[in-house]
């Protein structure tokens, strides 16, 4: 078996934000905007005859915005709409600047809001997102939610209370459009005034895991606290292993808790995996797990990669990473190569492949693995080799579905403080309408939120 795909998000925070006083939002745009229609492996795709007015027209009118008061500080929330248009979770914003230092210039020129007694009286009583709402992490900031809708926002939280000096009544904290019932998605000025994009999932009484409404109590999780792995013994008969993040730095853990139960796996009969939460990461960190749920051979389809100098340069650059494997770094070493000899062409990056392991192992005899819609990426890939098993049985709910355009690289903003993360590959799964983008890999058998997935994950295994 080959382990192909190295998903590394790479992150370099520098200085501060002197350049952003200076940045033509309206060149930003074009030169994100050219960048995308240049390198990400996905545009020539999403830009077809059917898409191409809609994606004109939208084009057109946020670069309008650009030229537009305020287009400064709401630069960065142009940019993601723009961005959101190709319905990719592989590409992203990243801030690259340092935020613990402040401009007091670049405050003052900020958006200010004014709420009339009579509005904040309804927010009080509001059952709806508005409402008012305080920071849950240390109360530093309490803020109304008011539905306000333009063609950047639909909702937009300002500024009621501050023991920020800075932060002052009425400036805006946060803007964002409905994406669904259930997520808000924009910018969320954090504490230096500099934006971040930020998804805010809309619970009963709270706004992300951040934004409480007043006068509620926060609900607790009920749940395990965070953990890269962990293991445990169900029963006698089931062993319980959780994989939190499939990262090249928690590789060692996943290949040192696989060694360290080697007995049980090769004794016990069933196996829980949860992999609930787990974004992806490097293909390789899964090699452990495989000779444990091998079948029979795995049909594997293939990738291509777009090849331009600024992709070119995105892999190598991630060779300066030292967790990557000596074979890994050989196999990306070959991939830059034929980039190399092949200039503006989509390239095979990976062969459509029948995979075989030398033996089948007798236990465990089932395993169950445990998703949900958190599960992404690199995740996908696993779990699309582990669904060819007959031993696996998926259990919970669609995954997130981000994976037909894949292995991300980056690229600074030409002046504003950001990282642009991007798609360099393309599945050829897509060829044959296997694509699962936006829809997610489907469980064998759905699990209700709300309940124990745990104990019903044991109870179909020991059935």
């Amino acid at each position: 078996m080959k382990f192909k795909k190295i998903l590394l998000p790479l992150f370099v925070f520098t200085g501060f934000f002197s350049s952003a006083q200076d940045c033509n939002c309206s060149n930003e745009f074009l030169f994100i905007k050219n960048f995308i229609e240049q390198n990400y492996a996905g545009y020539s795709d999403k830009l077809t005859d059917a898409t191409k007015p809609a994606y004109t027209n939208m084009s057109n009118q946020l670069l309008q915005l650009t030229k537009q008061r305020l287009s400064k500080q709401k630069c960065l929330l142009i940019i993601s709409q723009y961005l959101d248009w190709f319905k990719d979770h592989h590409i992203q914003v990243s801030p690259n600047f340092d935020a613990t230092k402040t401009d007091s210039s670049y405050i003052k020129k900020g958006e200010v809001y004014r709420i009339t007694p009579a509005k904040l009286e309804q927010l009080r009583h509001s059952k709806s997102i508005e409402g008012i709402y305080y920071f849950g992490f240390d109360s530093s900031y309490k803020i109304a939610v008011i539905k306000d809708k333009t063609p950047l926002r639909d909702y937009v939280g300002i500024m009621l209370e501050s023991k920020i000096p800075t932060w002052k009544t009425g400036l805006v904290k946060f803007e964002a459009k409905l994406v669904e019932d259930s997520l808000l998605k924009g910018v969320l000025y954090i504490r230096n005034h500099m934006p971040r994009v930020e998804w805010l999932f809309v619970g009963k009484n709270s706004l992300g895991v951040d934004w409480q409404r007043e006068g509620t109590t926060k609900e607790t999780y009920a749940g395990n606290p965070y953990v890269a792995v962990d293991s445990k013994k169900l029963s006698d008969s089931t062993l319980y292993l959780k994989i939190s993040t499939f990262n090249a730095s928690n590789a060692k853990r996943i290949d040192s808790m696989f060694r360290a139960h080697r007995q049980d796996l090769t004794s016990m009969p069933n196996l829980v995996l949860d992999l609930r939460n787990n974004g992806g990461g490097s293909d390789f960190s899964y090699k452990p797990i495989l000779p444990y749920l091998y079948t029979n051979p795995v049909k594997t389809v293939g990738v291509d990669v777009f090849s331009t100098d600024a992709n070119i340069a995105g892999w190598k650059k991630i060779l300066e990473d030292k967790d990557i494997p000596e074979e890994s770094r050989k196999w990306i070493n070959n991939i830059i190569n034929n980039m190399e000899n092949n200039k503006g062409k989509m390239i095979s990056m990976v062969n459509d492949e029948i995979d075989t392991l030398d033996k089948v192992l007798p236990y465990p005899k089932k395993v169950i693995i445990l998703v949900n819609k958190r599960c992404a990426s690199t995740t996908e890939q696993f779990l699309l080799y582990a669904k060819q098993s007959s031993k696996v049985i998926l259990l919970g709910e669609n995954t997130q579905g981000t994976l037909d355009y894949s292995n991300m690289r980056e690229t600074n903003f030409s002046c504003l403080p950001y990282v642009l993360d991007y798609a360099t590959t393309k599945s050829r799964r897509l060829n044959i309408k296997q694509g699962i983008d936006n829809i997610g890999i489907k469980p064998d058998q759905y699990l209700k939120p709300g309940t124990d997935w745990l104990a019903e994950a044991l109870k179909i295994a020991e059935q």
